[in-house]
């Protein structure tokens, strides 16, 4: 009896024991396994083996590995009584392993060989709960050693994420608790319109279900982090059903959890357009007076007083050390109540500090311990914005924000210029502009903080003098400076305490920080990102639609889909589609690029556990947990893991689109493709384009570097595609010496006996060539190639002048030239009260023909030394192009009429291939040189006009009233004319351009049609760009912004606009989808329609085409669409445009105007011009100011005060801002001595640049 009981209690014994251990799985054996006597047993069915026991042969059967396992105690193996006598050569074994957290104590868990061994043989586990019990024959199910997969790609796991579900209730704080559901009960439908009081106190705006959703989950997040699963484990499940922890990266087994707090912040990410501006201001008014806790590191003990303290100090000790928003209660009550409580609120803030202990350094007799660092808990929030996005930040809290409900302060870095200092929000006392860093008491009193980054980055000064030297450590050193002359005096410059910069910033615990369009804080080493991590705050949010480049909602996506055919179409059944196609994992896609930067956006400005280097473990490496590595010494990057999605959830807070829509419903966004008929200009252009490019391609013999499309002349072939993208507007960068040379060229080369040229390509050449050659005999193009205008068809112009204006007289249609047609309108206009307007309007035109002529002269002298210098200089040309292509930038007609009118506009100056500074002519004395002379007339131009000018009409009996344009030389112009023209009154537009010179030529139209516009260019400043933004969506006479795409596809609200046209395809769909959404969000009432301009049958609808079939992965390879190689062959092998016979001549050259345009006395013109009288002062002291290079200087001080929306003689009003900033140099006009290689090759930002 005894003997039973003892063996009874053994096997309970052992039955406990096992409950430490992790029921692995089960190991099957070719071979039968016997077993020596005296087994442990475990049950009837199964017998543990012990190493003791175990028999050679049976140590050799289950493996070496196996083996070493079990004798170090990791494993234990029980052997399936019913599989040793059915089969007779089977064995079925159970391994229980032990897991890392149990037995430290005793057991080695660091041994390699060991690791290596349990890693081995993870790989013969089966896991399957069949084999666990014993069954034969059952499908075995491997254990997994790898990261468990997420086999789709980061687009659609962003885009899948569950939208925020808020629970107040799991709030710890009272205070934060009730702010989370005042948040959620403000959208609630119960209050009425007529509610006394705001929905959210201090919010004017009713927020929307999802974005007071959106808003509670953020302060949810920020008040109580959640515990998470260390994201280096995932939970996996034993045979028997029980949870356990694995992770793959070191193959370690947990049974007990290993969790991280979430950061106290993350990623707002809701689809541009739907908010994210005023969700983050509802959070900052739901929290406003709110303090950060004091980290548990650093809580004060509680004080030990000499004396018993009064209830007031020890409440207010209380409230502190709690972080209890106990000042924002008591404003509550002296608003409600009426009462004064300051003593209580002075007492509160003697009680809101804590200290950080300096850390020791290594110690000497010169060591200086530094005294401990002293934080004061601060409730206010800092902002970090794009410069550009100021003003729209300012005007959105203006919008949304009850006037004295937040106190701000604006940050912004001082003007270049001592200019006086400008408020940037007129009338607005809540918010205060300033440069330089108010006190640490001052900066306490703001709610918010907002800085542009770069005001931001000025912070990285902190601990340096203004050079940025930074005291070291020890001793002083002996001052060393020179001595004053002759004297025994120093010099000092020593770097002492008082000369240090320390920042204000760095002395406060904030309650929270935010940065805007934050996915440009990915990078770990930017002075805004250290600064940020210096910064101590309690609360980080990056606020971005894509916060990882080409991460963008699906909705994004869709709207670069021409839907012009899926009317009929659910736009649920649309988007879901959008997702499956996009749900793969790709390598090419998912490796790096997104993925990364929100790994680097965790790391450093977010600081999320375990991934931040702040941690005691160190910091871990981003791809070895996010991704599944099917090898133990390589990445394979085979997909996603579970734990990035874990971590996805904790950082991201987005809605998703069918949550939204059930909430708001924005107006419907059309997408359409226009396929335009090209005029016979834009046919030749094309033409010639083509002709270049097979001169060069057969001359060359397509070989060496001499041929474009060589692999070292990768610069000169992207310059190439570059501007034969811009050609699709307007170019009038041929010459007529240009088209000479390359018929000469060709001519030549098809001559020689031993060329190798096949029949094929000789047809070509011939074929491009015979077409080219018409140009020698077309007068209009000839005339545009010099004045280098666009050309307007225009008839019934004043007989008188028409010679004098018509740039092919006598040719009917008159073809005049945009510029010149602004002098005569303006000139016209600005006396129709008088007997005759057209008296002298001859003169005017003779002046700008001298001019013209003037110019050409220069220029001819000009290329003339240029061609020289390249004679000395041994200069090797490209084959097929002339030795002229390698001419200077030439003067401009525009240069001249500035001079002259000083208010006509100025565009960019024509490419240069090789531009030589030393001999330019482009110096104001030499420009004054070649102007024409004063004409009397200008006196009367000059005059100032009256309000009675501005509105007077002409007699109904005027045939000046008949003078009409009637066609352009561009059909997108005229298209753009005719939708402007037509849409303007109802709607505002945005056009998106892509060159300087189409922006130049539509403002210059615009004017023509006195249609009130700005220029959105990347040559402006930021404050510029930013009153411009404002300006348009504010103004009701601005009607058209034309936005350069490079710079105006991100962050802008513009949802004023309700049509957008896209001058030239934008063939990156995250580009393009950017782009549309600037119009298409929230705020929009309006039906959006957006059209792609396409010219038919050229390169561009080629491109255009083969753009959008290019993958995902063929996307990102080509960096540029020039990378492509399917683009290059486009490109080399492009056919030329057919002329009909009937196309060369008249008005059929011509893109015509459905509706033909009045010229003279436009009504509406006063609400165009600004009149009376101009700031004179003030323009003079900004021309004053100016910092020129002597090239600009004629055009800046010409410039100056006038605005691209003023024709000649009309005064400026200080209300209306300049298009062009004095720092951008006069747009050429002429380069009729270029050839074609440097017509296509040249930069025309280059002189831009170098300003």
């Amino acid at each position: 009896m005894t003997s039973h009981s003892s063996s009874q209690s053994d096997i309970d014994a052992k039955l406990k024991d096992l409950k430490r251990y992790i029921a692995l799985g089960c190991l099957h054996l070719d071979k039968k396994l016997l077993i020596e006597s005296d087994p442990r047993i475990y049950d009837s069915d199964w017998i543990e083996l012990v190493p003791l026991h175990l028999s050679d042969e049976a140590k050799t059967i289950i493996g070496n590995d196996t083996l070493k396992l079990l004798q170090a105690t990791w494993i234990r193996l029980f052997i399936n009584c019913a599989s040793i006598t059915a089969l007779p050569d089977y064995s079925l074994l159970r391994i229980y392993l032990l897991p890392n957290d149990r037995g430290r104590r005793f057991i080695d868990r660091q041994s390699k060989s060991l690791k290596s061994a349990l890693r081995n043989l993870l790989h013969r586990v089966d896991v399957s709960s069949e084999a666990w019990n014993g069954v034969y024959g059952s499908q075995v199910a491997r254990f997994d050693p790898w990261a468990s997969p997420e086999n789709v790609s980061l687009f659609y796991l962003f885009n899948m994420l569950p939208s925020p579900a808020p629970s107040p209730q799991k709030i710890k704080s009272r205070y934060t608790r009730i702010a989370g559901e005042e948040l959620l009960e403000s959208c609630s439908q119960f209050l009425l319109d007529g509610y006394e009081d705001q929905p959210l106190c201090g919010l004017k705006t009713r927020l929307y279900p999802y974005q007071a959703r959106s808003a509670a989950l953020m302060i949810q997040r920020e008040a109580t982090p959640e515990l998470r699963l260390d994201p280096r484990l995932e939970v996996r499940h034993s045979p028997t059903g029980e949870e356990y922890f694995f992770g793959a990266k070191d193959g370690s087994f947990l049974q007990e959890p290993r969790y991280y707090e979430t950061n106290r912040g993350g990623i707002l990410a809701e689809t541009m357009g739907l908010g994210k501006t005023v969700i983050c201001l509802a959070v900052i008014l739901a929290t406003k007076g709110h303090v950060p806790q004091i980290p548990p590191a650093y809580q004060p003990t509680v004080p030990t007083r000499q004396r018993v303290g009064s209830l007031s100090e020890m409440v207010a000790s209380i409230i502190g050390r709690y972080s209890i928003p106990g000042r924002a209660h008591l404003e509550r009550m002296e608003v409600e109540e009426g009462i004064d409580l300051g003593n209580c609120k002075t007492m509160l803030d003697q009680n809101i500090h804590y200290e950080i202990p300096a850390e020791h350094p290594r110690m000497n007799r010169t060591t200086r311990i530094p005294p401990p660092r002293k934080l004061v808990l601060c409730s206010g929030t800092l902002i970090v914005v794009p410069r550009n996005l100021l003003h729209q930040w300012q005007g959105e809290i203006r919008k949304h924000v009850c006037k004295g409900s937040l106190k701000i302060l604006i940050m912004d870095s001082k003007p270049k210029r001592n200019t006086k200092k400008k408020n940037l929000l007129n009338g607005d006392e809540d918010m205060e502009p300033r440069s330089e860093l108010p006190s640490t008491t001052d900066l306490m009193k703001y709610d918010i903080i907002i800085f542009t980054r770069n005001r931001f980055e000025q912070e990285i000064q902190d601990g340096a003098d203004e050079v940025g030297r930074r005291l070291a450590s020890g001793a002083p050193l002996e001052c060393q400076c020179p001595y004053i002359g002759a004297s025994r005096v120093r010099d000092c410059r020593c770097l002492t305490e008082s000369g240090i910069y320390e920042s204000a910033l760095k002395k406060l615990h904030w309650l929270r920080i935010i940065i805007d369009e934050g996915h440009n804080f990915s990078s770990g080493v930017s002075n805004a990102v250290l600064i940020a991590k210096q910064i101590r705050a309690e609360r980080r949010w990056v606020v971005s639609g894509t916060p990882a480049k080409d991460l963008v909602g699906v909705e994004v996506d869709m709207s670069t889909l021409d839907t012009q055919n899926d009317e009929g179409n659910e736009p649920s059944l649309v988007r879901n589609l959008a997702i499956e196609q996009r749900k793969n994992f790709s390598i090419k896609e998912d490796k790096t690029g997104a993925a990364k930067a929100l790994g680097s956006l965790a790391s450093n400005f977010l600081m999320v556990r375990p991934w931040c280097d702040s941690t005691a473990e160190g910091k871990l490496d981003w791809d070895d947990y996010i991704y599944r590595h099917e090898d133990h010494h390589r990445k394979t990057y085979s997909g996603f893991s579970t734990s990035f999605l874990r971590t996805l959830e904790g950082l991201v807070v987005k809605t998703r689109p069918e949550d939204v829509e059930r909430d708001i419903k924005l107006p419907p966004m059309t997408h359409r493709v226009v396929y335009l008929k090209p005029c016979w200009f834009d046919k030749m252009t094309a033409n010639l384009f083509i002709q270049v490019l097979r001169a060069n391609a057969i001359t060359s013999e397509r070989s060496d570097v001499d041929y474009l499309f060589h692999k070292n002349s990768l610069k000169a072939r992207h310059s190439l595609i570059r501007n034969l993208r811009q050609s699709n507007f307007v170019w009038t960068g041929f010459s007529l010496d240009d088209v000479a040379s390359t018929l000469e060229t060709s001519s030549n080369y098809l001559g020689k006996e031993d060329n190798n040229c096949s029949l094929e390509d000789a047809k070509l050449l011939l074929q491009s060539s015979q077409i080219v050659s018409n140009l020698l005999n077309s007068p209009e193009w000839i005339a545009l190639s010099k004045a280098h205008e666009v050309g307007l068809a225009i008839e019934n112009w004043p007989q008188n002048s028409e010679m004098s204006f018509a740039l092919a007289y006598p040719n009917k249609p008159a073809m005049i030239g945009i510029t010149q047609l602004l002098e005569g309108q303006a000139y016209v206009d600005s006396q129709i009260l008088s007997e005759d307007p057209s008296e002298g309007l001859k003169a005017v035109g003779e002046e700008a023909k001298a001019k013209l002529v003037a110019i050409e002269e220069a220029e001819r002298a000009r290329v003339e030394k240029i061609q020289k210098h390249e004679e000395s200089e041994h200069t090797r040309l490209m084959a097929g192009v002339p030795s002229s292509c390698v001419g200077g930038q030439p003067l401009t007609s525009r240069k001249t009429a500035a001079t002259t009118f000083n208010a006509s506009p100025k565009k960019p100056k024509q490419p240069i291939a090789n531009p030589n500074p030393s001999d330019t002519l482009d110096t104001p004395a030499q420009a004054e040189a070649i102007a024409a002379p004063a004409s009397p007339i200008q006196a009367k131009k000059k005059r100032r006009l009256t309000l009675a000018d501005e509105m007077a009409d002409l007699p109904p009996d005027s045939p000046l009233l008949n003078t009409r344009v009637i066609g352009t030389t561009s059909a997108k112009l005229s298209y753009l004319i005719e939708a402007i023209v037509t849409h303007q009154s109802i709607s505002k537009i945005l056009i998106f351009y892509d060159g300087d010179n189409t922006a130049f030529y539509l403002a210059q139209c615009m004017e023509m049609l006195y249609v009130g516009h700005r220029i959105y260019a990347k040559s402006l400043g930021n404050e510029v760009r930013s009153q411009y933004v404002a300006l348009f969506n504010e103004d009701p006479e601005i009607r058209v912004l034309l936005i350069d795409v490079a710079c105006g596809a991100l962050g802008l609200n513009l949802n004023a606009a309700n049509l957008v046209y896209i001058v030239n395809p934008i063939n990156r769909p995250h580009i393009e989808a950017q782009a549309i959404k600037r119009a298409h969000r929230i705020g929009q009432t309006k039906e959006v329609v957006v059209e792609t301009l396409v010219l038919k049958g050229t390169i561009e609808e080629a491109i255009f085409t083969r753009a959008k079939k290019m993958s995902r992965d063929e996307h990102l390879e080509a960096k540029t669409l020039e990378d492509d190689n399917k683009i290059i062959d486009i490109i080399q092998n492009a056919k030329v445009i057919t002329i009909d016979p009937g196309e060369s001549c008249g008005v059929a050259q011509f893109a015509a105007l459905n509706t033909p345009q009045q010229v003279f006395g436009r009504p509406g013109r006063h609400k165009y011009q600004k009149f009376g009288n101009t700031d004179a002062k003030g323009s003079e002291k900004s021309r004053k100011r100016q910092r020129v290079t002597q090239n600009d200087s004629i055009q800046n001080r010409e410039n100056e005060g006038a605005s691209l929306t003023a024709p000649p003689g009309a005064a400026t009003s200080h209300l209306q801002l300049p298009i062009l900033t004095p720092h951008v140099p006069a747009p050429s006009l002429d380069t009729n001595l270029q050839t074609p290689f440097q017509s296509l090759f040249g930069n025309p930002l280059d002189k831009l640049s170098s300003t």
